[in-house]
């Protein structure tokens, strides 16, 4: 395949590696002077793609290549900032209690944190959940056929809408997230940062494309190529040490020729943590804890021990006086050192402290007491509670 320079910038010469100059997409990818041929890179990344991929629970499709849109979407919400690896055992047992939206529908919100509890992100399956009430109520069950319908439902938006659009239903829409957007940064050496608006905006334009040279009689065709730009940005494409020599699109690939595919997309902004010091204390009696439910924050709804934010006491000062507030037991302290967490630009240091009593003391604080296998539990509880029980 020929590739053709972006308007502007100097093709990359094959016999001699060029000088690196910057690039920055043309103020519209989908005009002339972008890629020769533009239908063989979607082929040949559709090909890499049924060759290549991993095998995934959510990847089942019916005899025309199409997915469950239910299963489609509880997997891309899932996804969203969290490891494959990691998804694969929740998406899984998700499924099994919930197999289906009216069931996901018609239940507790109780049940659902609990089967949510330790992707983290926890807002994400309160929408879900409001989703599939709206789904039920406005589309009897039905999932709408359009991104832009299914954008309508809470907490869908541009990109979960055009996976699932693309991939149960076929429609031409392209997906940007962030290996899509790594992926064409390289292919074209855009010099532009991850989280550039810029680069979202060229790479949905390339996108559009992309999909206006697929076969018209194949309806699975936009979510192979949706999924192969996932799939290459995911396993291949990396962000650090990219597997360039194994790239279906290494012949093309401006990035890689300038020797810069290592630098690109260029770095995101870097956060602003906000550091806490916190001093968690878990009274146990047998197998039940006493919990206490978040009402605001982060994790709202999910159950931890009894915490309190360190200020000017010592780590050991603050457990005493958890004690004195939530069981005013006598029984003794147990030290159990620092468990670390982040959430939402959040650094904790928890320090953690226990007591073991044999009889359930009446508690003031509105904590109750609960076998923690019971209720949805925060991630920095999940940690607090393995320090204490191992």
């Amino acid at each position: 395949m020929v590739l053709l320079p972006i308007r502007g910038v100097e093709a990359a010469d094959n016999a001699v590696a060029p000088a690196f100059k910057p690039r920055l997409p043309s103020k519209s990818v989908a005009g002339k002077g972008c890629i020769v041929e533009q239908g063989r890179i979607p082929a040949a990344l559709r090909v890499w793609f049924a060759q290549q991929q991993r095998a995934l629970p959510w990847r089942v499709a019916n005899a025309q290549g199409m997915r469950d849109p239910y299963r489609t979407w509880i997997a891309e919400i899932m996804l969203q900032q969290t490891r494959v690896e990691a998804v694969i055992p929740y998406f899984e047992n998700f499924l099994r209690v919930f197999p289906d939206a009216q069931t996901f529908a018609l239940a507790a919100e109780v049940d659902v944190l609990r089967a949510w509890s330790g992707l983290g992100y926890y807002r994400r399956a309160r929408m879900l959940h409001a989703a599939a009430a709206l789904l039920m109520e406005k589309y009897q069950g039905t999932f709408p056929p359009t991104a832009a319908a299914l954008r309508a439902l809470p907490g869908i938006g541009a990109y979960t809408a055009a996976a699932i659009a693309s991939l149960a239903f076929g429609e031409r829409i392209a997906v940007v997230d962030g290996n899509v957007k790594r992926v064409v940064a390289r292919l074209f050496a855009w010099e532009l940062a991850a989280d550039d608006k810029q680069l979202e905006l060229a790479a949905r334009q390339q996108g559009a494309v992309w999909m206006a040279t697929l076969p018209l009689d194949e309806l699975a065709a936009a979510g192979q190529l949706n999924e192969a730009m996932m799939e290459l940005g995911a396993t291949v494409c990396l962000p650090r040490n990219p597997l360039c020599d194994v790239c279906p699109l290494r012949e093309n690939c401006l990035a890689r020729q300038a020797g810069r595919a290592a630098q690109l997309p260029l770095p995101k902004k870097a956060k602003k943590w906000v550091d806490l010091e916190m001093v968690f204390l878990v009274h146990r009696v047998g197998e039940r804890v006493l919990l206490a439910q978040r009402e605001g924050g982060w994790s709202p709804g999910l159950f931890e021990p009894p915490s309190i934010l360190l200020a000017q006491q010592s780590p050991a000062q603050a457990a005493l006086d958890l004690q004195g507030l939530a069981t005013q037991s006598a029984a003794a302290l147990q030290d159990h050192g620092v468990v670390r967490h982040t959430i939402t630009h959040h650094r904790i240091r928890a320090f953690v402290y226990s007591l073991v009593a044999t009889t359930e003391r009446p508690t003031t604080s509105g904590a109750q007491w609960l076998d923690p296998a019971s209720v949805p539990l925060t991630g920095l509880a999940s940690k607090v509670l393995r320090c204490t029980f191992a």
